[in-house]
């Protein structure tokens, strides 16, 4: 077991048309003096991306600690890691989204709890969704049948889902305002330091069938049955700058056909490829389950007249009120503000307040942010 002032961490970034967000990415992380960042460009060979290449060619010459690998063809997520996987050797490894910035410190803080807790396989740090730090992204759902069934049949009860909704966001917010490394079922690929030897004990790290999307579901699920235990380590902090993209839905729902029928084949064909999963929801009828602002809502200022300035405590673009962001506490609860709004990508929302109309109690809300006077898409349900 390699000891916490020993190991040697490789990094992974996968590039594709992200240019800027990686050359962030490496300034925010800084010299790396215990290993390779590992800089796969996935779009190197596309029209119009000269500049884009040469500049990140530019940056691992001023980079000494970068190594640029340029496949010549988009790989796909799952694929460009692990061509970095394989060059590295490492003890450590880290996979680390363009969009997403970490410390020196706090990577150092992740490959200690590994090399402390030899059972755990993979770790993820506590995830900020911007800047500001004003709120959290939640530990990956896990993908299984049941939670699969369990979505399913929520839209059928509106008072059950909601509680849940709520104790998962209270949940959520006292593991991570706390210092205590807590056990995941799944972790996502956004942020997540891995186990070398744990990874090859799994059979390596991501399946290629994978293009994008599920692959970490399914490095998690291996990893959990050779042995080992995932983790978030909520004393290392990261920002990932998570957006809400309706056109990532089609490669979602592809992928995740790939997982269920890889991991779950049993379910998969019980379950008619999950279309009877599928056709047990039903719509959910915002007006029916939410106070609905006046739509659509194009600025902070008019989204604090309209709840009466309420504090927000999570966002969702899911009418199931899955959170997709939350405060780091319930203190730390106020309404949006100019620069949390700008961040919003123009869609449907839920949102959960809490001091509404001057009371306690908490409240869902439901809004749709838009931009120029655009209505988005319904949210996702």
């Amino acid at each position: 077991m390699p000891s916490p002032a020993r190991a040697d961490v490789d990094l992974a970034i996968v590039n594709y048309r992200s240019t800027a967000d990686v050359r962030s990415c490496l300034e925010a992380l800084g010299p790396w003096e215990r290993g390779r960042v590992w800089l796969v460009d996935n779009s190197a060979q596309e029209p119009g991306m000269a500049a884009d290449t040469a500049s990140l060619q530019q940056a691992s010459a001023d980079m000494p600690w970068v190594t640029l690998l340029t496949p010549g063809v988009n790989l796909g997520f799952g694929c460009a890691c692990n061509l970095a996987f394989e060059q590295s050797k490492a003890d450590f490894f880290l996979l680390l989204n363009p969009d997403a910035r970490i410390s020196v410190d706090n990577v150092l803080v992740l490959a200690r709890t590994l090399a402390e807790q030899p059972r755990l396989g993979a770790v993820s740090p506590k995830i900020f969704w911007n800047e500001q730090r004003s709120f959290v992204l939640p530990a990956a759902f896990a993908q299984t049948p049941w939670r699969s069934m369990a979505l399913a049949l929520a839209p059928h009860s509106r008072r059950a889902t909601q509680w849940a909704a709520q104790r998962g966001v209270k949940r959520a917010m006292r593991q991570m305002a706390g210092s205590k490394v807590f056990e995941v079922s799944f972790l996502a690929g956004s942020v997540l330091m891995l186990r070398r030897s744990a990874v090859l004990q799994a059979s390596g790290l991501f399946d290629p069938d994978y293009f994008m999307f599920y692959e970490d579901s399914d490095l998690s699920l291996r990893l959990r049955r050779v042995g080992f235990k995932l983790a978030i380590v909520p004393t290392a902090n990261a920002v990932h700058g998570y957006r809400h993209k309706a056109f990532k839905a089609d490669l979602m729902a592809q992928s995740q056909q790939q997982y269920f029928s890889k991991q779950y084949p049993l379910f998969y064909r019980l379950s008619g490829r999950l279309d009877r999963v599928a056709a047990l929801a039903r719509p959910v009828l915002a007006p029916e389950w939410f106070k609905v602002l006046a739509q659509p809502v194009h600025s902070a200022s008019e989204f604090a007249q309209q709840t009466g300035g309420a504090s927000v405590l999570a966002l969702s673009p899911s009418m199931l009120m899955m959170p997709a962001m939350f405060r780091p506490s319930v203190t730390e609860a106020r309404c949006l503000d100019d620069q949390e709004w700008a961040l919003l990508e123009p869609a449907a929302y839920v949102a959960l307040m809490a001091g509404m109309q001057g009371r306690g109690e908490w409240n869902w809300v439901y809004f749709e942010r838009a931009v120029d006077g655009a209505r988005p898409a319904p949210a996702d349900s």
